[in-house]
């Protein structure tokens, strides 16, 4: 064996995608939801609010 070669797998990068992308789809739901007139502006706003707290982006 003529060199040692040490491979690293990163997958914080597909993580963070895969977290961005959840965190997008709650919201798309949350709008979808609004649209419908099944919740309040109001119940938006703090569902909202919640999510991106829970996906540490508030």
């Amino acid at each position: 064996m003529l060199h040692k070669y040490r491979i690293e797998v990163n997958n914080f990068k597909q993580l963070k995608d895969n977290t961005m992308l959840n965190c997008s789809m709650e919201l798309s739901l949350l709008n979808n939801l609004f649209r419908e007139n099944l919740v309040t502006e109001a119940e938006k706003q703090e569902i909202k609010r919640r999510i991106l707290k829970d996906y540490k982006l508030l």
